[in-house]
Parts: structure tokens; sequence; C-alpha cells
């Protein structure tokens, strides 16, 4: 059997949702934070992937899932027999066992998800600092519509337009 393991963000999603205001996707730095983190995991799972002929240790992938409220990273192993695996002394799967991707994963997640989470929220605050320097900020906007208003009643063609109506 295939393995398909997914390790969701739920504390990014809430830092989204509290600093950007509403849920919203991951942008492409961000997603490299991951990318960068998960290669990393990458390496140490497959060097504590137990091996005979490598094939199930070179079939390791992970891919990213940058979705609004989904922030997640799905390991994958391709080989039939990978989920079947334990490591060497211990109670085969069949028996009752362990699969040794249930604790590796875990584990290599774990200690590694400190430091993405920090990480990822540094880049998630550049990202909303830049976006908040593109966008005016709301009262400007009611000040500008105000402005215009009051300069558009004192327009002498718009008062002769009003008696006309009126």
């Amino acid at each position: 059997m295939r393995i398909n393991a997914t390790a969701r963000l739920t504390e990014i999603d809430k830092y989204i949702l509290r600093k950007h205001g509403s849920p919203r996707a991951l942008t492409p730095r961000e997603v490299d934070v991951i990318r960068v983190q998960a290669q990393a995991q990458m390496r140490v799972i497959r060097r504590n992937w137990p091996v005979r002929t490598g094939a199930s240790r070179a079939a390791w992938s992970f891919s990213i899932n940058p979705s609004p409220n989904n922030v997640s990273v799905i390991f994958s192993n391709t080989m039939w027999y990978s989920s079947f695996i334990t490591r060497k002394g211990e109670k085969p799967v069949k028996k009752g066992g362990t699969p040794w991707y249930k604790t590796l994963l875990k584990a290599v997640w774990e200690a590694n998800k400190p430091r993405l989470t920090r990480l990822l929220r540094e880049e998630i605050d550049k990202t909303e600092a830049a976006l908040a320097a593109q966008v005016p900020a709301i009262p400007q906007i009611r000040a500008q519509r105000a402005r215009t208003a009051i300069s558009l009643r004192r327009s002498p063609l718009v008062q002769e337009a009003l008696r006309r109506i009126l």
C-alpha cells in the first residue's frame, strides 16, 4: 500500500486569518519557505529509511498545498510495499507491528515544525507589510470621497442642474 501522509499547518491558517483579516492562499515566497524546510525533512526521512534495494527510499516525495484554510505538506511514497516496512528486529506489520513511516514522519515533522512555523510567520509578516503599503487605508478613501462631494455641491454647474431638477 502506498503512503500519503498529510501534515497540516493549522496554526499558519489561523495566523494568516489574524494578520490578513480573511483566509488567503500562500504566496510563492511563502511556498518556497515550506519547500526548503520540507526538502530538509525529506533528507532526514531518506537517511533513516530502512533499505534493501533503495527503491522505496528513492520513491519518497512531497507536495505542498498552499490553499486557504488548508495549508499542508503531503509526504508520499509510491512504492506499493512502503507502508509494510518496519525497522529491523521490530514486529512485522502483518503481525500487528507499527509501520516505520508512522513513527519516522511524526518524529521528523515534530522536530522541524517550530522552525518551519517561525520562518513562515516571518515571511507572512513581510507579505502583509508589502500588501499594506500598496493599499490605501479606508479612512483616506472616505476623506477623498467627502472632499469630492463637498466640491461638487459648491460647483455652480451642479447647483444649476439641481435647481432645474428640483
